[in-house]
């Protein structure tokens, strides 16, 4: 195959699974609702843009003990880093839960560009790379990561990147070079370093990829001087970018010691060293989560990969002995980190980091194993069986991933395009222009977001007692569509039902129930005037 044929086979492998993703993905990302964990991570990008500091406007809470004390007035439950990279999006596009989803969707497709990459760079043949990428491209792990606004995603392209930065630090340190080569590894290791720093900026979870790139450090063959020089550059370079975030530190103390501490280190269980030395707790909570994350045909896919992969990889790749090792081990401990370092919090989407690793080290594997058929005597394949033996294999991968791949979801967005029955933001438009401005409007995450954006004062509805406690609530409207009916929450604020809009027959649709205050409720204005309060 000439050079020009080789460029477009590889261009063509990388673009369709790109292509691929994106039909089926925007559709969603333009339709649907807010969904889990948006209702925090969706507002504080557009708060940035506007005003400099991340916050949820629409949580004035004092209760600790909901992880978002003071949010109104700083988040600072996780690192800031997803709210700065959403600030510019919401310069650029109309502010709404789509806008705040932009920049994990286009991470995702940066994610099916690294695994191509890492198959490519690791000896795979360019085929094998595409199968990589299709297989990420129709994923469970990206899709869900992909298209809600939480960190973990965007965290999780930095770990790839300073691992593979890692990478590069030992082959240019093997390579033969003097100094330049030290120095060329010093500047790798600093690399890896801010890399690993940037995905600490977006989520703790980061601490994954500082744990195997600090271990990477001391590998190779260099002597101990130049093995603590890489160590020192790593370090540097980590505490270079998380540093960023000190001074919003310091400006919110007092949110930082409440929020952070209660939703990260508080949630995660028994202390790390403890959940190192004794994982089982940590395997058997996530073995549950990444079953209702992946989906029972992915997460056996995921298994066969591990387990196959790890077989076929170390006796079929052409890689160093040294590499295969490293690659192994890097898989694996990136399985039990993930596990040991998020602990017992209930988060998922940490998972899709794995797998990644996963599908690369099965995909390169299995590209060496036909590729040494092919060149054994004994079992010559010709290249016309070789490519049957291929399609069927990536079939068969491809077949396993299409159950919860989001097809129906797609097709219902597809064939209904930006109607309201199923378009929430012309949707929840529809609803607010029939109700007034002034009031007070509680609302569950499938809207709280856009009723905020309308210039209504607005409360995002969730536990009452747990969030505002025992005092009295003045409210003009509850507008609660799933969660808020799945939950009871109209009950607990004593909402008496005024009428459903929209439908819920079938889970695309869009919809909300509509409560005004019950007769034991009090209208805002009348609270106002029991504490002699004119500014309402």
């Amino acid at each position: 195959m000439n050079a020009r044929r080789r460029w477009l086979l590889m261009v063509v492998c990388l673009v369709a699974p790109m292509l691929l993703f994106a039909l089926l993905r925007l559709p969603t990302l333009i339709h649907q609702p807010g969904v889990q964990d948006e209702q925090w991570f969706a507002v504080p990008g557009f708060t940035v843009w506007r005003e400099g500091i991340p916050r949820i406007p629409y949580v004035p809470t004092r209760n600790r003990e909901t992880l978002f004390e003071n949010a109104d007035v700083c988040l600072m439950a996780l690192p800031p880093g997803l709210f700065y990279v959403q600030a510019p999006f919401f310069g650029l596009f109309p502010p709404g839960y789509a806008t705040a989803r932009l920049p994990l969707f286009l991470a995702g497709l940066a994610t099916i560009g690294i695994v191509f990459w890492i198959v490519k760079r690791l000896g795979g043949s360019t085929p094998a790379a595409g199968a990589a990428a299709l297989i990420v491209s129709l994923s469970r792990p990206l899709m869900f990561t992909a298209l809600t606004t939480r960190p973990d995603l965007l965290s999780a392209l930095a770990g790839w990147l300073s691992i593979l930065a890692a990478w590069q630090m030992l082959r240019s340190g093997r390579s033969p070079g003097g100094r330049g080569g030290s120095i060329g590894a010093m500047r790798w290791a600093w690399i890896s370093g801010a890399l690993s720093g940037l995905a600490g900026l977006f989520h703790p979870f980061a601490l994954v990829f500082a744990m195997q790139g600090g271990v990477a450090m001391l590998l190779g063959t260099t002597g101990v001087l130049e093995k603590a020089k890489r160590a020192a550059c790593f370090v540097a370079g980590n505490a270079l970018v998380i540093s960023l975030w000190i001074p919003l530190i310091v400006s919110y103390p007092y949110e930082f010691r409440s929020q952070f501490f209660a939703n990260v280190l508080d949630r995660a269980g028994p202390g790390l060293p403890a959940r190192i030395v004794w994982p089982i707790p940590s395997l058997m909570h996530h073995a549950g989560l990444l079953y209702e994350f992946a989906g029972p045909f992915q997460c056996l896919l995921m298994a066969f990969g591990l387990l196959a992969g790890t077989a076929l990889f170390w006796r079929h790749c052409a890689l160093p002995v040294a590499e295969r090792k490293g690659l192994i081990a890097l898989v694996w401990s990136s399985v039990f980190l993930t596990a040991t370092v998020a602990g017992l919090h209930p988060t998922k989407g940490y998972w899709v980091y794995p797998f990644v690793w996963i599908v690369a080290m099965a995909v390169i594997g299995l590209d060496g194993f036909l590729v040494g058929l092919g060149q054994d005597l004994r079992t010559r394949l010709t290249q016309r069986n070789a490519l049957f033996i291929r399609f069927v294999l990536l079939s068969l991968a491809v077949l396993m991933l299409l159950p919860g791949a989001g097809l129906r979801t797609t097709w219902v967005y597809l064939t209904h395009w930006k109607d309201p029955s199923v378009y929430a933001p012309a949707f929840i438009h529809g609803v607010l222009n029939d109700l007034p401005q002034q009031g007070v409007f509680y609302a569950d995450l499938s809207y709280v977001f856009d009723v905020y954006l309308s210039g209504r004062e607005t409360r995002l509805c969730q536990e009452r007692q747990h969030y505002w406690g025992d005092q009295p609530l003045a409210y003009t409207f509850l507008l609660l569509s799933w969660e808020g009916e799945d939950a009871g929450w109209a009950n607990q604020y004593g909402g008496s039902h005024v009428r459903r809009i929209g439908n819920r027959q079938r889970p695309q649709n869009c919809f909300v129930d509509l409560y005004r205050p019950g007769t034991d409720h009090t209208e805002p204005s009348e609270i106002a005037t029991q504490r002699g309060d004119d500014d309402v």
